[in-house]
């Protein structure tokens, strides 16, 4: 095996050994939470946008954090599974 190799199988093994970036928050609703090596935090979770509709609220430490992209894919999937649950808990807004 060559060290490519084992590099995306220790990648692959350690994305699934994550499983609490995709916990649920407080309320039950889907989020995605990420620590990067250096210690930075990223966040997405369902939100609702006054005067906009459903959203995704998105917050990092203030240095800002990194997704690998080996975790793109389940990053990718759970920003779905977000959206669709911010689309279902928003309540028409009333207009103005």
């Amino acid at each position: 095996m060559s060290a490519e190799e084992a590099e995306q199988v220790e990648t692959v093994e350690q994305v699934e050994a994550e499983p609490e970036q995709y916990a649920t928050d407080a309320y039950g609703t889907p989020c995605y939470r990420h620590t990067d090596p250096d210690g930075d935090q990223f966040l997405a979770a369902a939100s609702h946008i006054p005067g906009q509709g459903p959203g995704i609220y998105f917050r990092t430490t203030p240095a800002g954090a990194s997704i690998p992209l080996a975790h793109l894919d389940q990053f990718i999937a759970r920003l779905h599974a977000i959206a669709e649950t911010a689309t279902a808990e928003t309540v028409e807004e009333p207009a103005q």
